[in-house]
């Protein structure tokens, strides 16, 4: 019997989107809070962009904001590649989210301990045991629920519904849900009829098309550059987007500055923020997954084993112990002195937090091993 072999090419996708995820994260969690919050500018003293002025910077911003949705996408889209057209063992699926639940939960809380005994205790760290809270097991990142609907889902009827379509009736159902996800009102309908639940159909949609692309390959006619061109595109439209908006914003402070009567408030700069089932997030990650399926690449058992831990490092990373630590940095003042060097520094805290989750996962690796190991230790034979 051969020995199954993994996709080298989508292996390195989900480090690349795991990398992206994280560093949404820490513009989103970081970033934007010492952008946006009053107390933390006045206590950083770093309200270098309070002003009614567009700046580049911002943009720059902008332009990473559906990084995290796009990852979130992806990861969807490679389950949907793999699993549709199979038997989904929800055992199996299960075992593993619970037990690396459990051992992330019990790194956090044990983690946390040791910043709060050993770190420094000037006034700004002190400020930063706010953000740490006790990770309970049940409490962890979203996605993790996410994730789990919609295997539950492909597992109770999704993946028999969608082997029993043709091409056309396929393509009819993608579009279908898609439609419904994006209409506006159909679209609230579905999180009036359940919390989240428009971002579910979004990620059935999203499972359901690598099925598609898996089965029919309907990019295969369409060059790599018209994909590049496309993501470049997209990204073109959310920095026009956002420069309107900013503008917008400044010439209504602007004018109410005019009005008399009014009370002049600080001006804080906005960054946008997307949601999961945006259509930008959507083009953005159908075109880097189409991109990296081309890829051909021999099968690299480190990159694979590498690959095997993106799900640790989602929920070790995703925290408020984790935002704590990252909120250390000053990102305002560093972004408005060095744009280069603000993003040399994100890059190298994205690549320690993966580093960290790596070691992590190694560990929980060797644990789980020790366990099985000697098991008979707690259970009778």
């Amino acid at each position: 019997m051969n020995k199954k072999t993994r996709s080298s090419n989508i292996e390195l996708l989900r480090i690349v989107a795991m990398l992206m995820i994280i560093s949404y994260h820490i513009i989103l969690h970081c970033v934007n809070v010492q952008l946006v919050n009053l107390t933390s500018i006045e206590k950083l003293q770093n309200g270098w962009f309070n002003n009614p002025m567009f700046y580049k910077e911002m943009l720059v911003l902008a332009l990473f904001m559906p990084f995290g949705l796009v990852g979130n996408a992806i990861f969807i889209l490679i389950s949907g590649y793999f699993l549709s057209d199979r038997d989904i063992d929800m055992l199996k699926i299960s075992k593993k989210l619970l037990s690396q639940l459990f051992f992330a939960a019990i790194t956090l809380v044990l983690s946390s301990s040791i910043f709060i005994s050993y770190v420094s205790e000037d006034e700004l760290t002190q400020n930063l045991f706010s953000y740490i809270k006790i990770q309970y097991f049940n409490k962890m990142s979203w996605f993790v629920g996410y994730y789990f609907i919609i295997m539950l889902v492909a597992f109770s009827f999704l993946n028999r519904f969608l082997a029993s379509l043709d091409r056309k009736k396929y393509l009819g159902f993608l579009f279908t849900i898609l439609a419904i996800s994006q209409l506006s009102w159909s679209g609230a309908l579905l999180d009036d009829l359940a919390k989240g639940l428009r971002t579910v159909v979004i990620g059935i949609f999203l499972y359901a098309l690598g099925g598609y692309i898996k089965r029919y390959n309907p990019f295969e006619k369409f060059r790599g550059y018209v994909l590049v061109l496309t993501i470049i595109g997209t990204n073109c439209l959310i920095g026009i987007s956002y420069h309107n908006t900013a503008i917008g914003k400044i010439q209504a402070y602007n004018y109410n500055l005019n009005v008399p009567g009014t009370i002049e408030v600080p001006f804080t700069q906005s960054i946008p923020k997307f949601d999961n089932y945006s259509i930008v997030v959507v083009i953005i990650g159908v075109c880097i997954f189409e991109l990296f399926r081309r890829l051909r690449l021999p099968e690299l058992k480190v990159l694979n084993l590498i690959a095997q831990s993106t799900f640790m490092i989602y929920l070790l990373h995703d925290n408020g112990f984790a935002y704590s630590i990252w909120q250390t940095q000053d990102w305002i003042t560093l972004l408005y002195n060095d744009l280069g060097g603000f993003l040399l520094q994100l890059c190298i805290w994205t690549l320690g937090v993966f580093g960290i989750g790596l070691i992590a996962y190694w560990v929980f690796i060797a644990l789980k091993a020790m366990v099985k190991k000697n098991k008979w230790l707690y259970i009778k034979n």
